[in-house]
């Protein structure tokens, strides 16, 4: 289960520094993207595990 929910955080929290227009996380800013690519690939990487594991 927390295989599953850490990613969804890293996505959120991508989302949130692209978003965001607060001063404190101007620097944080481009590892924005870095944060999506990584919550993606890596719940899409569970699914392709549960999936192969059910067969």
């Amino acid at each position: 289960m927390l295989q599953i929910i850490l990613p969804i955080i890293f996505l959120i929290f991508g989302l949130f520094l692209k978003k965001t227009n607060n001063p404190g996380f101007k620097s944080s800013k481009k590892f924005a993207t870095m944060f999506i690519i990584l919550g993606i690939s890596t719940l899409v990487a569970k699914f392709i595990l549960m999936y192969l594991a059910s067969k």
